[in-house]
């Protein structure tokens, strides 16, 4: 069983190692590409996704071409028999913990080595792989079958989402409706006549769907929402285009092999990010196929901002089918719709023949490369099986270069040398060696009483020296297991294995290099505590508090320094630190309210810059500065809701309860959304006592809106579904608004209740109750264009429109975008409109024709 895992485990590193290499190459492609059209570069991707699925397919038939560049990550069983000394314990394990501020252990989680016992075993060894040294057949077949067993469990999940999508999409199909009216077929048949598609085309109206969505090859089927009906020609048209391109290009077939390579592929970054590229690519080509068949881009761009901001009202899932409009690659499409320099030409049938054979060609280069060295079975050195047997940490890729270096280390030992290492402190000299640790020399005489407990095991030269026989147990610093990374990394990994004496030496290294200077010196003062040095442990930590370590948490709960919290020492250090970290937020308060005081002395100063400063002195604890700052926020129209809330959390801090209530009033007022945040901030515990904040908080939640406006991410949005579930909200705020008529927020929420719930002339006058309260006036007015804009009077619709903007209305892709206008956008004035939102603050060159 071990050997058909081992040949199992081989041939998937192999079609993982040669996939992403392809998967480079197609990065490498589409990079070159960048500039090219959408239509070559899609290309690129999906035959770059496909090579990946030929792969395994092709390795087995392929013949083999070796070049030996790479060590075998599974080689082949060699029996070993030799007589040796064997040392019978596992190797620790690598804790990789991270040391300093959130990076280093508590002792109590920290690995302990093993108890070692010494035997001298005669027997023969038994046959163990040259890669994985040490270790028992039990645990290298473990470790093989989880690894295989990840990948199958992880490819057969995404491919169990795949395939509930396409039953998905034939539920969807089987109940949607063919119903269309005398405009619909005819255009279906002039524009597949256009794109020439000779293949009959269905369309289906689906209520379970937000976007329009293609899906199928022979017998292609173009999926709309119910909402499609009431589309006016212009939309029919460029997104029945849209989708007809989809099936001109059998988009469908490139999505289901990106997606079936993701699932293959699943733990492979490189596979996701080349199919997300794929994906992208293949809407802007079809987007220009849709310009090149004479639509003006601003038009189009127009219509799929609008339906993607209808993707507000779902929560559609992954399905396997082509969608027109996805939030996430919205920008960059808008960008390439109205970027009139885009290469737009589609790739020729002789260009995608090119592109297929370069592909198969690369594919059957990798699959006959052969890049592993090989290693048959051979007769085993008895010094090589106890090198084996004594289970070296390093792993089984040693060269006969690490082994010279080995040797020269050994040869550079002193008769003076001391054989336990923990004896000598590295602090004490300084070394220019790689490793930190000095090796010393080891007796002729192997005797078990000197030699340390360290979790390394000994390892014998590969040709031993008959001066330097190793010492059972001891390893030479040079020898000892190596540390990647800098300094500061090795003193981490060697604290945690308990050599304290080469995790000092590393972290003195760390400092005379400049690297994290603090929180080395603070890890020297940790190795010397659990070393039982006291003093120097001490001399550390004062050297780590003047160097600006934030010592006062760790002093508090560190576990190293368990060994100093008894002497009356330890007491002083505290407060030296606390001293220190208070200097310093002083320091810090004192600037920051400097600073303040200089933006109140600025007469131009914007809301903005006071609500940022306001936040800052809010974290220094500068709780009646920071009020001042949020109000002064609010009063110049920045962020009203959220300013007066902060004002209302600093005045808590400060302890003014009243005023903070007051405040929290206020916010709530004038349209802080988040109960949630009233509920649980710890910010407003100073009042969460008082009787009026459990009545401020009932007020929080009854006027928040957008709880209603998510409601139905449990539920299939519906039309019916969605008037209903709407009509429900209008009537809590009807109910709302008879027992507290004051209440402008309830107002306005009652108005946008009334409008999502298809009641535009009825939201009228509840806008304008809200408006005559001064209620956020330019979004006000800007409902009121749209309540007005869906009753199709467009006179008082264009009014309210034009106020809202001489308000201040900065639109944020509302006036572009929202399907409420659509009765506006035919008109001249519409354009008027749009010119005058160019003309406030902001970069609106994304949409110029």
């Amino acid at each position: 069983m071990e050997m058909n895992l081992a040949h199992a485990m081989r041939f998937a590193l192999d079609i993982a190692l040669k996939a992403t290499v392809l998967l480079l190459l197609t990065g490498v492609a589409l990079a070159a590409l960048r500039r090219a059209s959408a239509s070559a570069r899609q290309l690129v991707a999906t035959l770059g996704l496909a090579g990946t699925l030929l792969l395994p397919a092709v390795t087995i038939v392929a013949p083999r071409w070796e070049i030996p560049l790479l060590p075998n990550p599974v080689p082949v069983p060699s029996p070993v028999s030799a007589t040796v000394a064997t040392e019978k314990w596992a190797p620790p394990a690598d804790p990789n913990a991270a040391l300093i501020r959130g990076e280093k252990l508590a002792a109590s989680e920290r690995v302990s080595p093993p108890e070692k016992t010494n035997e001298v075993s005669t027997a023969p060894l038994p046959a163990a792989p040259e890669a994985i040294p040490g270790r028992s057949p039990i645990s290298r077949t473990t470790g093989m079958l989880l690894i295989l067993a990840g990948w199958a469990a992880g490819m057969a999940f995404s491919l169990g989402r795949l395939a509930l999508g396409a039953a998905r999409v034939r539920r969807v199909c089987r109940h949607a409706s063919s119903d269309t009216d005398g405009e619909w077929r005819p255009l279906v048949a002039e524009l597949s006549g256009k794109l020439g598609i000779s293949r009959p085309v269905r369309l289906l109206f689906s209520e379970d769907l937000a976007v329009p969505v293609t899906t199928g090859v022979s017998r292609p089927i173009v999926l709309l929402p119910e909402t499609a009906r009431r589309w006016n020609e212009e939309r029919r048209r460029v997104v029945l285009l849209h989708e007809l391109a989809h099936v001109r290009r059998s988009d469908w077939v490139t999505l289901v092999v990106g997606q079936i390579a993701a699932a293959v592929y699943w733990f492979h970054p490189l596979a996701w990010s080349v199919r997300i590229q794929m994906r992208r690519d293949c809407e802007r080509a079809c987007d220009d196929l849709v310009l090149a068949s004479g639509t003006r881009a601003s038009v189009y761009a127009a219509h799929l901002l609008s339906i993607i901001r209808s993707l507000r009202l779902s929560r559609e899932r992954a399905l396997p089918a082509v969608a027109m409009a996805r939030r996430s690659y919205w920008d960059g499409r808008m960008r390439a719709i109205l970027d009139p320099g885009v290469t737009r030409r589609p790739v020729s049938p002789g260009q995608a023949r090119l592109a297929g054979g370069m592909l198969l060609a690369a594919v059957v280069v990798l699959a006959a490369f052969e890049p592993w060295s090989v290693r048959k079975a051979e007769a085993v050195s008895p010094d090589k099986a106890s090198f084996y047997a004594a289970g070296d940490s390093t792993g089984a890729d040693s060269t006969v270069a690490d082994s010279t270096a080995m040797d020269a280390a050994a040869d550079k030992m002193t008769a003076d040398a001391v054989v336990d290492p923990g004896t000598v402190s590295p602090c004490d000299e300084k070394s220019e060696a790689p490793e930190p640790a000095v090796a010393p020399e080891v007796p002729e005489t192997p005797d078990p009483a000197l030699a340390p407990e360290t979790p390394d095991a000994a390892i014998a030269p590969e040709t031993p020296k008959p001066a330097v026989a190793p010492v059972a147990g001891y390893v030479p610093a040079s020898k000892r297991k190596s540390h990647d990374g800098s300094w500061y990394q090795r003193g981490m990994a060697l604290h945690n294995e308990e050599r304290y004496d080469d995790a000092i030496a590393a972290f003195q290294h760390s400092i005379e290099q400049g690297e994290k200077v603090d929180a080395a010196t603070y890890n020297i003062a940790c190795g010397y505590a659990r070393k039982g040095d006291s003093a120097r442990a001490f001399e550390w930590l004062r050297k780590a508090i003047d160097e600006g370590f934030d010592a006062d948490s760790y002093l508090a709960k560190d576990d190293d320094l368990d060994s100093l919290r008894s002497d009356p020492r330890f007491a002083k250090i505290r407060q030296a630190a606390r001293d220190n970290e208070s200097a310093g937020s002083r320091a810090q308060a004192d600037r920051i309210a400097a600073r303040y005081g200089l933006l109140k002395a600025t007469p131009t100063a914007r809301g903005k810059s006071f609500y940022e400063i306001g936040k800052e002195l809010l974290e220094v604890d500068r709780h009646d500065l920071a009020a001042q700052a949020f109000e002064a926020s609010a009063l110049r129209g920045y962020r009203e809701g959220a300013s007066l809330y902060n004002t209302s959390c600093a005045l808590s801090l400060k302890g003014d309860r009243v005023r903070a209530l007051d405040y929290l009033q206020k916010s709530l007022e004038a349209g802080f959304e988040d109960s949630d945040q009233v509920r649980k901030d710890e910010d407003l515990d100073n009042v969460r006592g008082e009787s009026r904040y459990r009545e401020l908080l009932k007020m929080a939640e009854d006027l928040e809106l957008h709880r209603f406006d998510d409601f139905g991410g449990h539920k299939k949005w519906l039309r019916s579904t969605r008037v209903a579930a709407w009509r429900e909200v209008e009537q809590h705020f009807d109910d709302y608004t008879r027992r507290h008529p004051e209440s402008a927020r309830a107002w306005f929420n009652l108005g946008y209740a009334r409008i999502e719930g298809d009641r535009p002339a009825e939201a009228i006058p509840a806008f304008q109750r809200a408006l005559d309260r001064n209620y956020r006036k330019s979004t006000t007015m800007y409902n009121l264009a749209c309540a007005y804009s869906l009753m199709d009077r467009k006179d008082k619709a264009f009014n309210w429109l034009f106020k809202a903007l001489d308000a201040g209305f900065d639109g944020n892709g509302n006036l572009r975008g929202d399907d409420d206008l659509d009765n506006l956008r035919g008109d001249p004035r519409f354009r008027q409109a749009i010119a005058r939102l160019k003309s406030h603050d902001g970069d609106w060159s994304l949409w110029s024709d």
